[in-house]
């Protein structure tokens, strides 16, 4: 058996260091908060109501991912999700008994990424309760992808048209 001298062990180890370090090198990870504006039109009648959001992805265009293309995105995961009622319509967080937030998009299924049950405020701010395992990348890899408010009313509303400004903080996670 041949003997290895000290020099090609110590080369070996600092080989095998390099290649472990490479596979395990740092993600860069970016917070980012993103707005859109859901609406639907009226009237409203008791029972779960679904509010309509597109938002179309533009990574240059978020503070933070400017250099970042969506091949480079390995994950996405959701800090907090507000509602925020629009003034104009009148209508607090007491109109509703609860809320649950999907995602959806032309080649993603539609997932639940967030809910409110039941709603225990009368402001027009909501902070749902988002889910620890979802991962909204895939989303982010489509032009655009929708976001389905569904709102349970109460009681009949005959507002002709509600709305909704949806704010996600979001950890990304990206090369």
């Amino acid at each position: 058996m041949k003997k290895i001298k000290p020099l090609q062990l110590k080369l070996i180890i600092v080989a095998f260091g390099l290649l472990i370090l490479s596979a395990c090198g740092p993600k860069n990870e970016t917070t980012v908060t993103i707005q859109t504006k859901a609406s639907a039109m009226g009237p409203f009648f008791a029972g779960p109501n679904s509010l309509i959001a597109e938002y179309a992805v533009n990574l240059s265009a978020i503070e933070g991912l400017e250099n970042v293309n969506k091949e480079q995105i390995k994950e996405i995961k959701i800090k907090a999700i507000s509602v925020h009622l629009n003034k104009a319509d009148s209508l607090n967080a007491n109109f509703f008994s609860s809320a649950s937030l999907q995602i959806v998009s032309s080649n993603t299924g539609m997932k639940t990424i967030a809910i409110k049950n039941p709603i225990d405020t009368d402001s027009q701010e909501l902070s749902l309760e988002v889910s620890d395992e979802a991962d909204i990348a895939d989303y982010f890899k489509n032009e655009k992808f929708s976001l389905v408010l569904d709102l349970d009313f109460l009681e009949d509303s005959y507002n002709e048209e509600i709305g909704a400004t949806l704010v996600l903080d979001l950890n990304i996670k990206h090369n």
